[in-house]
């Protein structure tokens, strides 16, 4: 009697384990193999630096609309822009729908442009420890397709204040399942390397779109003549994507990242 309820335990015991197993599978499988869509998108990441080009060489905005025309991506986001920027004119130009927010009372903020429709959107303001300059994320829902994508847009505290863009990064990876393991992009200012926790916290959810096609290191800031990479796109993995490249111009002194999804 003793001997068959130690063996039923131990069973159960078994049982339990295979039962984990195959949970932790599915999610594993769910979200980095299976459901590769199709999206058909440009996507496009830039600091506009307020539209003051390299060291406030007084570049125009015409010359970042020039450059967006060039590429011409489907959904844009656009740090430092400035409440002086007419950017409802520039949606207009370009022909997008948009929608901006501003960081706390800075003057500037994030823009999103997009050629789809816009269901959703908002501003959420980015905790602060370490800094002072309130930073802010767009959290915003687009139907491309008959189905809802989920675009994040959003430029960090500076390199200099690590726990508050660690801080930052943490809470906008726990937005994430809040709203789906699929559909997401997440793109911006980042101001943090490759090679660090805030990139490592990111990476579990989400995959870099640059680094998953390119084996270079994509480079995107100069600062004291030490290059860096700090603009990034990344998606969840059910989004495949088939090209991504940086472009830099004498518009900003941050170069643009450009990424188009199968």
């Amino acid at each position: 009697m003793i001997f068959r309820r130690i063996f039923k335990k131990k069973h159960l015991f078994l049982l339990l384990i295979i039962l984990v197993f195959i949970s932790l599978s599915l999610v594993y499988f769910n979200s980095h193999i299976i459901l590769q869509k199709s999206i058909n998108a440009k996507v496009m990441t830039w600091n506009i630096s307020g539209a003051n080009g390299v060291d406030d060489d007084n570049s125009t905005l015409e010359d970042i609309v020039e450059e967006i025309e060039e590429k011409d991506p489907d959904i844009i986001g656009l740090q430092e822009v400035t409440t002086e920027i007419d950017y409802k004119g520039l949606a207009d130009e370009l022909d997008m729908n948009y929608y901006f927010a501003e960081a706390g009372n800075t003057n500037e903020g994030n823009l999103l442009l997009t050629k789809y429709k816009i269901i959703h959107a908002e501003g959420v303001d980015l905790p602060l420890i370490d800094g002072t300059r309130a930073r802010v994320l767009i959290k915003a829902e687009i139907e491309i397709k008959d189905q809802i994508y989920y675009i994040f847009i959003t430029h960090l505290s500076r390199y200099d204040k690590p726990i508050d863009h660690w801080n930052q990064a943490s809470f906008i990876a726990s937005l994430i399942p809040q709203t789906s393991l699929y559909n997401v992009i997440l793109m911006g200012d980042l101001n943090f390397a490759p090679i660090s926790p805030p990139y490592a916290e990111l990476i579990i959810k989400l995959r870099d779109s640059y680094d998953y096609i390119n084996d270079d290191n994509g480079y995107t800031f100069r600062s004291n003549d030490r290059f860096k990479r700090i603009d990034y796109i990344f998606c969840s993995f059910d989004l495949e994507p088939i090209k991504s490249e940086v472009l830099c111009s004498d518009a900003s002194d941050h170069c643009a990242v450009i990424t188009t999804f199968k």
